[in-house]
């Protein structure tokens, strides 16, 4: 035997029967009191805290090659000018590519391969920025050691970065 629920489904006011999820009455106007809907918690992506730590490591392999560059060259010196300009579409394309893994996080909820699959091509994208700042510093240090006019070996990682920023943006 089931039992059926007649709360709310009167106006407490007039009598007249309520049709579910009214939220006036129709006979008087008065308004209806409904429980409050459960509020929905958001449970934060598995993947957040290794995007955060990307973006932490990131930040700082990019500030310690901008104080290098700064170190090794006049500012007035084009290699100076060459590696700032490379420095700085790194940190814009790796905004960008920041900013798509975060909407992405908020958008996983465990339950989605294909977002979950995205999220791991979002995160490679991101360390392999961090490891082309790691190469970038790793040349500017010797560089700084040799103080030898050996230039292949940066124009080798300008080239290598303009690879990877060029194929970020036909991503």
């Amino acid at each position: 035997m089931a039992l059926e629920d007649n709360h709310n489904h009167f106006c407490i006011y007039c009598g007249a029967k309520l049709v579910p999820n009214q939220h006036y009455c129709s006979q008087c106007g008065k308004e209806i009191y409904h429980d409050p809907e459960p509020e929905t918690v958001n449970i934060p992506s598995k993947y957040e805290p290794e995007v955060l730590r990307i973006e932490k490591e990131y930040n700082s392999k990019q500030a310690k090659a901008k104080e290098l560059v700064d170190k090794l060259f006049d500012p007035s010196h084009i290699s100076y000018q060459k590696f700032t300009a490379a420095i700085k579409k790194s940190n814009g394309l790796f905004d960008n590519q920041l900013s798509v893994a975060r909407k992405m996080l908020e958008l996983d909820n465990g339950n989605n391969p294909v977002i979950e699959k995205e999220l791991k091509n979002k995160i490679q994208t991101l360390e392999t920025f961090v490891d082309k700042m790691e190469d970038l510093i790793n040349e500017l240090v010797i560089q700084l050691s040799s103080n030898e006019d050996d230039d292949e070996d940066i124009n080798n990682l300008f080239s290598e970065m303009d690879d990877l920023i060029d194929s970020v943006k036909d991503y």
